[in-house]
């Protein structure tokens, strides 16, 4: 058994406005296939398109105030209401309460203590690591989830070597932003294969992209809708790859923010999650919240 977790800062399930939601405006036949034929909307209910459930997922968890990051993240992983537990929405960067939360446990210690293998799978550069390493940049919680598990964030070499992704799923903006010319560039059903590749080689796989929440906070529509499809292309690169028996494929989010550009902050917006695979009934059935993602996980693996 294998399951990846395709993590997306900032989306979640708004309304059908094409002029404030990426969502209603783009064209994204992967996605939408995933959800019925519907597009990832809050009037899409619950539903299974015969390849994965589409579930509409709360990330308010009774706490008032606009979700955020460190305790999203945190509860997605740990299966704690962080949020209760700590009294308030939190972050983006978890504060001490939230990092002992992961480190009491997590996805990643979990399953390694179970003797399975974990990894990132999103590649981080190079003065990003040097920072982190020198304390001059805080870990976010998915960071930290792995930090306490010893599993590496992967760096560029990595990324050469075709061991990761790059946030953006291509490797594009690190010639054009970072102006690193010798980094590979893949095309988005290039890199959806990759991704399947790199999951089989783990037990549990985890790959985030922090673009999206972004996005989100500067409202740029024609980017957002830009990003989007590109996800939408390398999604259906990876499906093309995956074997439904093989494992599952989890997508979720921490807050909504994407899916409203008529502010720059947080929504209260369920998140979509979405289980792909053969063995999505196993644990779909227990997802309605972003505490159940990581204990759905788990029982996947006994």
């Amino acid at each position: 058994m294998r399951a990846l977790l395709l993590f997306l800062d900032g989306i979640g399930l708004g309304d059908d406005d094409p002029n404030l939601n990426p969502f209603a405006a783009a064209r994204l036949p992967t996605l939408n296939a995933l959800s019925g034929g519907h597009k990832w909307l809050r009037t899409t209910p619950r539903l299974d398109s015969g390849r994965a459930v589409f579930i509409p997922t709360d990330a308010q968890l009774g706490v008032a105030g606009r979700p955020q990051s460190a305790t999203g993240q945190a509860a997605i992983l740990t299966g704690r209401n962080v949020p209760a537990e700590i009294g308030e929405h939190y972050g983006p960067y978890p504060n001490e309460a939230v990092r002992a939360i992961l480190a009491e446990g997590n996805l990643h210690t979990h399953l390694s203590a179970r003797g399975l293998r974990t990894a990132r799978l999103d590649a981080h550069p190079p003065h990003y690591l040097a920072e982190l390493e020198r304390g001059k940049r805080l870990r976010t919680a998915m960071q930290h989830a792995a930090y306490v598990a010893n599993v590496p964030l992967p760096s560029l070499d990595d990324l050469k070597a075709c061991r990761a992704l790059s946030a953006d799923f291509l490797g594009d903006g690190w010639r054009t932003v970072l102006k690193l010319s010798d980094v590979p560039v893949h095309t988005p059903i290039q890199a959806g294969a990759l991704l399947a590749e790199l999951t089989r080689r783990y037990h549990f796989s985890l790959f985030s992209t922090w673009i999206t929440d972004e996005i989100g906070h500067h409202r740029d529509l024609g980017r957002a809708i830009a990003f989007l499809e590109r996800f939408d292309a390398v999604l259906a690169g990876l499906l093309d790859a995956w074997d439904d028996s093989e494992g599952v494929i989890v997508i979720t989010s921490d807050h909504g923010n994407l899916e409203d550009l008529s502010h720059r902050k947080h929504t209260h917006n369920a998140v979509p999650s979405v289980i792909i695979g053969a063995a999505r009934h196993q644990i779909a059935d227990q997802i309605s919240a972003l505490t159940d993602i990581a204990p759905a996980l788990l029982s996947l693996f006994g």
